[in-house]
């Protein structure tokens, strides 16, 4: 925001320079990015009338110009032909100096001797228009310098004003910060505003008001203006428009603009008379509906874009911009004046639609002051008056259902000490507070704090704290130790998680960390059928490239494609892990779940030694990597048949744990392997790590290794094809009693001797007790228990 001095000066004494100043700002938490002297690099430049134009004798494009000073007259060759005689237009005199460092001397152009050049607006540095000379107010004094003509002797503060801070983006608002600082007050414009006569008909007898939708306006106020005048500003309006950035229109325009500055509350003056039934309707677009808006540009309208619309339809995109239609002319006689309240999250989603950003969209996103509306008005209304003449008429429409009102917050000091570690006072803190435009009263030790609803990042006592540390200046607060216990360090969630990550790691696996966006090509690589889940996930809206136009609903397809990058680079052995959120969409809710889950994805040889045969890294190497996790997490685990796409079916296995499932480990289908330009296998798992962490157990403490030996034992059985192997272990595990230890498969065998149908699993059972020695007879007769156990659950056939 472009912040003249001398125009803030109008409602706050400046103590300071402006160097000063703004260094006074910037610690009190308003960056002031840059100090502007517009008129720093202007020199000798006066303002000159057009006496005689005569075409140049050897150049057809070019002018002879006879300019005078009111000391001398002045010939000069110029390109334009925008003026004519009797305008007043700056003169850059020999021996001046522009803006880039330029300096004008006298010249010889085509034969014709040239003793200065006229200025443009872009030359002079205060406009980008170069389309022709800039032609001054007729009423400017002749040779007078341009700098103190055009306001270029003035200070402008370029400050950057954050998104939680609406209130600062006015004139008023920065004097508000500049008096906190000071010390000083703050004052505000007066209002004279031509009253009409009695008799005069009231606002609502000339205009209409409805408000269709109160989410998107919660409040709306209308106020008539007639018998205006349109035409130029005052020199003095426009100097200071310009100076804060604004390009001066007209007198009514400008008045709405000057008030917008000064009170940051973004208002628009509509022509009554091209309203049509003189009527003003606040709703949502219909989805066929179009405007062309001030700017010319024809705009489609969307269903969720919020209008101001009359009786036959939409005039202005409400909060961002007017429309061509119903725009002040030169023949506009009665204005109504639009001084409203639109909810920032409808403003900022239509200004992002339609590519169009505007003083007031930048003020209403941010969000204004709906108690402001009133005040905003009345300051319009009195300048339009003041400056093109009219009368108001008696009263205002008002829509304002649901009046928000000023809140409440508390401050406990020792609070704000202890945060700060300062040693303020309880009335150092209330006086901060108080000139910050607050309203602090102490009660029983503590302050209550009633907050202006021009302020609505003040929500919580945090805030509070910050006002009373910015304002106390954050290089005046001591730097100190914290004393008292340890604060901070990981919880529970994130130690869990490192632990995941030193498991991993330290098996030899490598940490990948991919785009959370991927695209639909990435889907069609994996394979995932139509009906898979991952085809339903979330898309952007406003994507920078298709590539990046959808919310991961897996790890899997970045990990896949990371793996597929290291073998193309001949890194051929790949063990990549990542631990990372997905988006998984709800029927019920906007937002997506944001599950964290655990990819790992194995391709290619094991590192090979000279003593070790070489081999592929297969789908047991990743399931013992699994294993070695939930150990780690101390979890109880097993392992279920599944199908899930795009996983082999027969090379799958399911992840169970107490409450159900909570992953898949298997081998990719051949044909995702050969999309991704693999020509071995490639064995992948993706895991409800989130989950997993809810049942995890902490380390188990270390405990003497037991000086007793164990009993190995081998139990084989025949038992139908369809029997899992894990009901066998869990069967045999419940049955083998407290001294068995350890169960594993270590053979499966189909053939002749087991017979159609079956299969023979041949077991490794340890049995081991910590107290004593375990004898060979209770060993074979837990076994036998198992055998027994196997037998009358599963049909099982002990093989001998």
């Amino acid at each position: 925001m472009l912040v003249p001095l001398s125009w803030l000066a109008d409602y706050v004494a400046i103590d300071r320079d402006a160097e000063s100043l703004a260094a006074a700002l910037t610690s009190a938490g308003l960056k002031v990015e840059a100090i502007h002297r517009p008129g720093a690099d202007i020199e000798g430049v006066v303002v000159g009338e057009v006496q005689q134009i005569l075409p140049h004798p050897n150049a057809d494009k070019l002018q002879l110009v006879d300019v005078t000073t009111g000391v001398s007259v002045r010939p000069i060759v110029c390109g334009a032909h925008n003026f004519k005689v009797g305008d007043k237009v700056p003169v850059a005199l020999p021996g001046a100096r522009l803006p880039g460092d330029m300096t004008i001397g006298r010249a010889t152009i085509r034969g014709e001797v040239s003793e200065g050049m006229l200025c443009s607006a872009r030359e002079l540095g205060v406009a980008d228009d170069h389309s022709g000379i800039l032609v001054l107010p007729p009423d400017t004094e002749l040779g007078a310098e341009v700098t103190k003509v055009l306001g270029l002797d003035d200070v402008v503060l370029d400050i950057e004003v954050t998104t939680n801070r609406p209130d600062a983006m006015s004139l008023l608002g920065i004097a508000r910060e500049v008096a906190a600082i000071t010390g000083g007050h703050v004052t505000f414009p007066a209002l004279r505003m031509n009253r009409a006569t009695s008799g005069s008909p009231a606002v609502e007898e000339l205009a209409q008001v409805t408000v269709e939708d109160p989410a998107g306006a919660p409040r709306y106020l209308a106020r008539v203006i007639t018998g205006v005048t349109p035409g130029p500003s005052p020199e003095w309006v426009a100097k200071r428009l310009t100076a804060a950035g604004v390009r001066p229109i007209s007198n009514i325009v400008d008045a709405t603009n000057y008030a917008l500055l000064v009170t940051g509350h973004p208002m628009h003056a509509f022509d009554l008379d091209k309203l049509s039934g003189s009527k003003i309707v606040v709703r949502r677009a219909l989805a066929t509906e179009q405007l062309v808006t001030i700017d010319g540009a024809t705009r489609e309208l969307a269903a969720d874009d919020l209008v101001i619309a009359d009786a036959e339809g939409p005039v202005a995109l409400a909060g961002i911009m007017g429309g061509r239609d119903s725009e002040v002319s030169d023949t506009t006689t009665r204005i109504l004046l639009e001084s409203a309240y639109f909810d920032p999250a409808s403003v900022l989603r239509s200004s992002k639609r339609h590519g169009l950003r505007s003083e007031a969209s930048a003020r209403f996103e941010r969000g204004a002051d709906p108690n402001n509306v009133p005040y905003a008005a009345e300051l319009a209304s009195a300048l339009i008056q003041e400056w093109a003449g009219g009368e108001s008429a008696p009263g205002a429409i008002d829509v304002y259902p649901e009046p928000v009102e000023p809140w409440t917050l508390t401050l406990r000091p020792e609070r704000v000490n202890e945060v700060l570690g300062t040693n303020l006072s309880v009335e150092a803190m209330v006086d901060d507070l108080r000139r910050l435009g607050l309203n602090p009263v102490v009660e029983d030790g503590k302050i209550r704090v009633t907050v202006p609803t021009r302020r609505p990042d003040l929500r919580a006592e945090w805030d509070l704290v910050e006002e009373i540390a910015r304002l106390t200046g954050y290089d005046r607060i001591p730097s100190r130790i914290p004393s008292g216990a340890r604060v901070g360090g990981l919880n529970r969630p994130q130690r869990l998680q490192r632990r995941v990550r030193n498991l991993l790691t330290g098996a030899g696996l490598f940490e990948a960390v991919t785009s959370a966006l991927i695209g639909p090509a990435d889907l069609d690589r994996m394979g995932y059928p139509p009906e898979h889940p991952a085809r339903s996930a979330l898309r952007l809206t406003n994507p920078l490239t298709v590539d990046e136009s959808i919310l991961r609903p897996s790890l899997l397809p970045g990990l896949v494609a990371s793996a597929a990058r290291n073998v193309a680079r001949r890194n051929l052995c790949v063990r990549l892990f990542e631990v990372g959120r997905c988006f998984v969409p709800r029927e019920t809710n906007l937002l997506p779940e944001e599950p964290l889950r655990l990819g790992m994805v194995f391709h290619g040889p094991i590192p090979q030694e000279w003593h070790t045969p070489s081999r592929e890294l297969d789908f047991f190497d990743l399931k013992g990597v699994v294993e070695m996790l939930m150990e780690g997490l101390r979890i109880d685990y097993t392992f279920g048949p599944t199908t899930r796409d795009p996983f082999t079916r027969g090379r799958t296995a399911a992840l169970v744990a107490p409450g159900g499932a909570f992953g898949t480990i298997g081998e990719l289908t051949p044909a995702t392997a050969e999309r991704y330009g693999f020509t071995n296998r490639v064995v992948a798992a993706e895991l409800e790590l989130g989950k997993l962490l809810e049942l995890a157990r902490d380390p188990a403490q270390a405990k003497e290794l037991t000086r007793f030996p164990p009993v190995l034992l081998d139990l084989a059985v025949v038992v139908p094809e369809a029997v899992e192997a894990a009901e066998i272990m869990e069967l045999a595990r419940s049955a083998g009693g407290p001294a068995l230890v350890d169960v594993r498969v270590f053979d499966v065998y189909r053939g002749e001797q087991a017979g159609a149908g079956r299969k023979s699993l041949a077991l490794s059972l340890t049995f081991l007790r910590p107290d004593r020695t375990l004898t060979q007879d209770e060993a074979v007769a837990a076994r036998d228990a198992i055998a027994g156990a196997l037998q009358k659950r599963l049909g099982a056939e002990v093989r001998q």
